[in-house]
């Protein structure tokens, strides 16, 4: 009965959403790039990963990673240096002046970690942090506590026993070694002054010792080359990591029954790393998606409000004036044939700009928006706020003796009830996305153009 009118009502609709969905996602994407969105929250999906800030730290500052971020422009740069300026004021760590990428590939991901866990390996970081901190704490023993002789001598022989240590726990693990080697440090460092060091480093050595010992017989036992160096360094990483141990050690399990060479066995390793990278990527875009979406919802409110775009008001007006209605379907056809796929959005545009293209747009489509004011003599009583908070006070800006009334706000419960369902009406047509809205577009310019426009076949007649 009402077919047309109905589709024409629904294709004018659609067009206005896509118009604000496009402005939307302009202004999200502007905000993303201000805040970093994208490089920040890959950073924390990272870190989740590893699962330790200190490896993190090291993962981003690894050439490879480094290589992937650009240079800071000289405002980006300015930017960074006041922040951290306010943040040395509040006693917070400063951020770092490098920029963190948006990008990583799955490739790059599993080769730098890769390096990272042959170099824990290698080094036999917690051996090596042990006995750093040993040094801290001889350094820090004051002159009176113990002479300049036993000093030096506790120097000469530290080197010594860390290299002994690592040989071991890079070895077979020998319980009768361990033993021996914990009392020849305990014997040798013995100093009334370091012993709270002496007895951290024992705790340190003696739970590297143990992990290793157990471990080492169960998880690729009959690895070599480079695979047995990447694994190494996974049991000192476990060590002080065991959450990243335990996710690399679950993806590795069963290597040696599906690959018998080495070499086989790190690609096949590096292989199960990048789907663990890639399976975290796909579960972090989903929540990126949400999280855009939910940016794209309080923008279009915040559009709706300020040009007072009301979606149910809009559908009111485009179903009672038939000529406003064809002119948008008209557009509608127009914008169509001009673009195949959504236009896209550009991070680089600013905020003004996007807003003041919208309201040109909307002006030229003619849908009824905005807020219109007039002059009102203010009664006894009665105050002019931007905000009308108080009792008696009337929604207007104040210019001189005259408010500047708003004409067409709601005046009851109900009106601004309306209103503001409309309001979110337009902005949960926002986060949809322009993307959505177009293809919806598509589809009902299609259906009506399959039957003739009945003012067309009125005219032919």
């Amino acid at each position: 009965m009402y077919l047309q009118e109905i589709l024409e009502v629904g294709i004018g609709l659609v067009f206005m959403w896509l118009v604000i969905s496009i402005a939307a996602m302009q202004l999200q994407e502007w905000l993303a790039n201000l805040l970093k969105w994208r490089a920040r929250d890959l950073r924390n999906a990272i870190g989740k990963m590893l699962a330790d800030a200190h490896l993190t730290q090291a993962f981003y500052s690894h050439q490879i990673i480094r290589g992937l971020s650009r240079d800071l422009t000289w405002n980006e740069r300015l930017e960074q240096d006041i922040v951290n300026f306010f943040r040395r004021l509040v006693r917070k760590p400063e951020r770092s002046s490098e920029p963190l990428p948006s990008y990583i590939s799955s490739g790059d991901f599993a080769q730098t970690l890769a390096d990272l866990l042959i170099r824990q390996g290698d080094q036999a970081t917690p051996i090596k942090q042990a006995f750093e901190k040993f040094h801290l704490a001889l350094d820090a023993l004051p002159p009176d506590r113990l002479s300049e002789e036993r000093r030096l001598y506790l120097r000469q022989v530290l080197p010594s026993l860390e290299e002994q240590s690592r040989s071991l726990v890079l070895g077979d693990v020998d319980p009768s070694s361990v033993d021996l080697l914990l009392s020849n440090v305990r014997s040798a460092l013995s100093e009334d002054g370091l012993q709270p060091a002496v007895e951290a480093l024992l705790k340190t050595l003696q739970t590297s010792f143990e992990f290793v010992f157990n471990e080492s017989r169960l998880f690729l036992p009959n690895s070599a080359g480079t695979m047995r160096r990447l694994r190494n360094g996974l049991l000192m990483t476990g060590v002080g990591n065991p959450k990243l141990y335990e996710s690399l050690r679950a993806l590795w399990t069963g290597l040696e029954e599906m690959a018998s060479e080495p070499d086989q066995m790190f690609v096949l390793a590096q292989q199960r790393v990048e789907t663990w990278f890639n399976n975290a990527m796909a579960r972090l875009s989903g929540w990126y998606k949400r999280k855009a979406q939910l940016a794209s919802f309080l923008i279009g409110f915040l559009l709706a409000f300020l040009f007072n775009i009301d979606s149910i008001y809009v559908s009111t007006s485009l179903w009672r004036e038939p000529t406003l209605r064809q002119a948008l379907v008209q557009h509608a056809d127009t914008f169509l044939l001009q673009n195949e796929q959504a236009p896209q959005p550009d991070g680089t545009a600013s905020p003004v700009n996007t807003i003041e293209e919208l309201r040109t747009q909307l002006e030229m489509l003619m849908i009824p928006f905005g807020w219109q004011t007039e002059a009102y003599t203010l009664l006894p009583g009665e105050t002019c706020r931007l905000l009308p908070l108080e009792p008696n006070a009337v929604w207007g800006i104040r210019s001189g003796e005259i408010c500047k009334r708003i004409a067409n706000a709601p005046v009851d419960r109900t009106g601004w009830i309306s209103k503001i369902s409309g309001w979110l009406l337009t902005a949960m047509a926002a986060a949809q996305g322009a993307p959505f809205w177009f293809d919806i577009l598509k589809k009902l310019v299609n259906v009506r153009s399959t039957g003739p426009n009945p003012s067309e076949q009125k005219s032919s007649r």
